[in-house]
């Protein structure tokens, strides 16, 4: 679609535009004609570049399978019934509720840690939502259903917003499962024909890049204390591709 590819080259020339002026800053040639009071940083680039990415990505794959035949075939393979669970796992009932629960959990117990990670759950979700019913407000498509406002997935996009923040908060033994739940959400919600794969797509990096915003926004600092185990490892994500890299 022309509009995603459009957003795709704002968000790619907003994230390396910086880059390249810092290049020319240090070009001998150019550096007196350039003004280098000041650094010139792009923030959350690394954020912009998921979502640049994953709006290409959507735009290349928005009239893939129109048809419904990889529904088909999800909803006859033999994962069928964990496929079907990626339904509930991302709906704001599990999402909303569980970083509401676990913020008034830390509350009740004088627990800062837990606290701290519902809140910061509750932030995600929040940030998550708005910008996807902003999104589906303005797309207005047709789900492969037949209902309205199938993009983005925002199934998709509440399985994915948690995932920075348990990365952060708790490390690779919460955010391996989070990616693997998102991962069956976004093929459960094209399994019951809600949505084509390109609302998966872009729910993905919508989601990924609220929680990341959020943990970047309000967690500056070293990591939580709260974190679950001294492992560190970073999350990966594009379209297509979900990885995470860990050290023990």
């Amino acid at each position: 679609m022309r509009i995603l590819a459009a957003i795709a080259v704002l968000l790619f020339a907003v994230c390396f535009a910086p880059a390249a002026l810092r290049a020319a800053e240090d070009d001998p040639d150019t550096a007196g004609a350039l003004d280098t009071r000041g650094e010139t940083q792009c923030p959350d680039n690394h954020t912009l570049s998921v979502l640049g990415i994953a709006a290409l990505a959507a735009a290349v794959t928005w009239d893939v399978d129109p048809n419904g035949e990889f529904a088909g075939k999800l909803k006859s393979s033999s994962a069928e019934g964990i496929i079907d669970f990626g339904n509930i796992w991302g709906s704001g009932q599990v999402i909303g509720g569980g970083a509401t629960a676990t913020f008034f959990a830390g509350s009740v117990g004088n627990d800062e840690g837990l606290r701290t990670l519902g809140a910061d759950l509750m932030r995600s979700y929040m940030l998550s939502g708005l910008v996807t019913i902003t999104l589906k407000g303005a797309f207005d498509r047709q789900r492969p259903s037949g209902g309205k406002y199938s993009f983005p997935s925002g199934h998709t996009s509440s399985a994915f917003c948690i995932v920075p923040v348990l990365d952060h908060h708790l490390g690779w033994r919460a955010t391996v499962p989070a990616l693997a739940l998102g991962v069956i959400t976004a093929m459960g919600r094209m399994q019951e024909r809600h949505h084509y794969l390109s609302d998966v797509i872009f729910g993905a990096a919508v989601g990924w890049a609220a929680g990341d915003l959020v943990i970047r926004s309000f967690r500056s600092g070293p990591r939580s204390e709260s974190r679950a185990g001294s492992g560190a490892g970073n999350v990966m994500l594009a379209p297509g591709v979900v990885g995470y890299t860990a050290s023990f």
